[in-house]
């Protein structure tokens, strides 16, 4: 027995509750601020989370603002239950090491100072057997709703069921919540659930010895709200993984408008057998720049390398060499992209039987794990105007064996080696370990969450993925669609992500693409993804599998401190539904604002406590809510564009008692139209740029103006709510 120092972070701790808990009789020898020491039970927690070993080896750990709880036992009888301070990553801890037998193993479990968030440590110092021992636990209430990501290709959501790779997603109908994940060794973890309802957290069953000095993690986070859980859980991966947040502006597939060849767009593996394949694509930028939406890059899907089936480019197999096709560049991807004048994203398959790589790289199933591959292949890449990687069929034939270091090389070289050249990874078909593993890998911005060819039936699962990778640093991409299916440019948009279409000449809708961007094709969007607002997910966890009777409600904003936007998107899942009543509340929203319908250019002023109308107009809804200030003046924004209050048409808005904004211009973009309401006849005043065509109805109670910009591209404009 032992004492430690007090810590004026944890009160005092029930031993009579820990002993209720967990049938253990106690003797308290001291009573301490941070720990009690007693003969059976070692107890640590901060405001949010208690957590406690007993010496049998019963452990709980339990959320204090929630009824859910995690209830687990060790493998067997620890011989010692050390508790220590530290600090990872994530922040400063106190930890419970118990000690288990002579072996070296050890189970911790590190309860974060400042977060509701605990690290449960699995750590091997020789060689053991994969028991998958610890952690092994009950999650409880067992009546809590639960969600997990299934493991298939771009990881859609399932309700009622859990994956075998994580995350976990546990909430209760008043939106407490818990995420349980692996927190290393993605690729090879598994979690599982037996009929009694016992789960754990290990290494895959087909590894049957862990190596020396072996270290696994799991990652528990409770919090209030689904959402806020998500992504509370998300960024400690994100920490632990020393991945810096990554802005949706990152480089030019994230921050501009472009054009996409892969399965769905118009042509993937066809062209204009008049102007060849390269003349085709030359054709298409040269279109879309005279209909005044130029494009800012081109994605080479994987039409662009040969394939195993002979000398046919067309073949539907591994890659035989990742260089340009001869037939189809004969000159090569540099001359082609010299001659594009765009930056370019390619695609990658998995590597041929046939291929002479198999005898010059090393390998892991049909994968290269060399970094000399990789530094390779970026060179090339680089040289060849390439600023983003696709990496495809990562579910499959592009996965690596199920081995603890090859799964690691594969993602690790891949990453190091295209980072070497500044290019950015986009990962394909990812099973739910990928969109975890990204966190450690800074140049890993993008990932597809939703099928081939983006379409109605994809929207749920492209909106509930999107929120998983968001939560992990990821921007969501779509994937490709048409420029007339206005729906899904303005879910693309809302996403955040990146956005691009694949029309064939002749096809393309301008007036439609240039609502989600500026006159240089720099997107503007949210600060972060479109996704389900909170009740969504207890509605679908609900329903008995009937989630379609409910309509969806996704939401989505930009954040200007107090003069925050909310974008509401919503559509049917059952035909005969004409709309959809949300409680103001229930989108994050406590005060006045303005509700815009998008669809319908009409609007309403919404008081606090009330709710939002959207009928739905040939299946969908989008509004926006502009806050009111006490002035009695919502800005609304450029209401021409899909997100009317995007960061990179204003790089400011204060909201207090008058508004104060700074509008940024594309460079020969003369003049930008702004829509607002306003109680009474405002005063608009301009104190950079210039200000014309100032209009209010009395009726509606919206003004309008154009502003044009000064010689630095922009303008400020201050609106007060009296023109007197």
């Amino acid at each position: 027995m032992y004492c430690l120092e007090p810590d004026p972070l944890f009160g005092i701790v029930s031993l009579l509750r820990d002993a209720s808990k967990l049938g253990v009789g106690v003797c308290i020898i001291s009573c301490l601020p941070v720990l009690v020491q007693a003969e059976t039970a070692q107890t640590v927690q901060n405001r949010g989370v208690e957590v406690t070993i007993a010496a049998s080896g019963n452990y709980v750990i339990e959320s204090k603002a929630s009824a859910l709880l995690l209830k687990g036992k060790l493998p067997f009888a620890p011989a010692a239950i050390d508790v220590r301070r530290g600090q990872d990553a994530i922040g400063a801890f106190h930890e419970l090491d118990a000690k288990l037998g002579k072996n070296g193993r050890m189970a911790s479990i590190r309860l974060y100072d400042k977060q509701s968030s605990v690290l449960l440590i699995d750590q091997h110092k020789r060689a053991d057997p994969n028991m998958r021992s610890f952690p092994v636990f009950q999650v409880q209430p067992a009546t809590v709703l639960r969600a997990s990501y299934r493991d298939v290709p771009f990881s859609p959501i399932q309700f009622g069921k859990l994956n075998s790779l994580g995350p976990w997603l546990f909430f209760t109908r008043n939106e407490h919540a818990l995420v349980v994940s692996p927190a290393n060794n993605f690729l090879v973890s598994e979690l599982g659930e037996d009929k009694s309802g016992m789960m754990y957290s290990g290494i895959d069953h087909r590894i049957s010895e862990l190596p020396a000095n072996f270290r696994h993690e799991t990652l528990l986070t409770f919090g209030t709200g689904i959402n806020n859980t998500l992504q509370a859980w998300g960024a400690n991966l994100q920490r632990l993984g020393h991945k810096r947040p990554v802005q949706n502006d990152a480089d030019v597939l994230l921050a501009k408008f472009g054009y996409w060849t892969d399965n769905g767009a118009h042509y993937y593996y066809r062209f204009d057998h008049q102007l060849g394949y390269q003349g085709t694509l030359l054709a298409v930028r040269d279109q879309f720049a005279s209909l005044g939406v130029p494009l800012a890059y081109m994605q080479l899907d994987s039409w662009w390398y040969p394939k195993a089936k002979g000398d046919n480019p067309w073949g539907d197999n591994g890659e035989m060499i990742y260089r340009a096709d001869p037939k189809i560049f004969p000159h090569g991807l540099q001359a082609f992209s010299k001659k594009l004048g765009l930056p370019l994203i390619t695609h990658a398959r998995w590597v041929s039987p046939n291929s002479p790589y198999r005898s010059q790289y090393r390998m892991s199933k049909n994968v290269i794990i060399d970094p000399r591959f990789w530094r390779a292949t970026a060179d090339y890449l680089h040289n060849g105007g390439v600023i983003a990687y696709e990496q495809d069929w990562l579910n499959a034939n592009a996965r690596p064996a199920i081995n603890i270091s090859q799964s690691h090389d594969f993602l690790a070289d891949m990453a190091n080696g295209m980072a070497r050249k500044g290019i950015g990874i986009q990962y394909c078909m990812a099973l739910p370990a990928y969109f975890m593993a990204s966190t450690k890998y800074q140049n890993v911005r993008t990932i597809r969450s939703s099928d081939d060819r983006f379409i109605r039936p994809r929207w749920d699962s492209f909106l509930y993925t999107s929120q998983l990778a968001h939560s992990v640093g990821l921007w969501p991409w779509s994937d490709v669609f048409m420029s007339n299916e206005l729906p899904n440019l303005v879910l693309a948009t809302l996403s955040a992500g990146p956005v691009g279409t694949g029309d064939a000449l002749g096809q393309i809708n301008a007036a439609n693409l240039k609502q989600a961007m500026r006159r240089d094709s720099v997107l503007l969007k949210p600060d972060v993804p479109l996704a389900p607002i909170d009740e969504m997910y207890i509605a679908d966890a609900t329903t008995s599998g009937n989630a379609s009777r409910v309509p969806m409600v996704a939401e989505t904003d930009t954040a200007f401190g107090s003069a925050t936007e909310h974008y509401v998107f919503a559509y049917p899942r059952v035909i005969s539904d004409t709309k959809v009543s949300v409680p103001l509340r229930e989108l994050g929203v406590h005060g006045q604002v303005y509700a815009w319908n998008w669809v319908a250019h009409t609007g309403e002023l919404l008081h606090v406590g009330s709710s939002l109308q959207m009928p739905f107009v040939n299946g969908w809804a989008y509004t926006v809510l502009a806050p009111v200030n006490s002035a009695g003046i919502a800005l609304l924004g450029d209401t021409d564009k899909i997100t009317p209050l995007a960061r990179k048409r204003f790089r400011n808005v204060s909201n207090m008692n008058e508004v104060d904004a700074t509008i940024r211009f594309a460079p020969h973009e003369g003049s930008v139209p702004l829509t607002g309401y306003s109680a009474q006849a405002p005063k608009v005043r301009v104190l950079e740029g210039k200000v014309s065509n100032l209009t209010y109805s009395a009726i509606t109670h919206l003004f309008t103006f154009v502003v044009h910009p000064d010689h630095r591209f922009e303008a400020r404009v201050r609106i007060t709510g009296s023109a007197d």
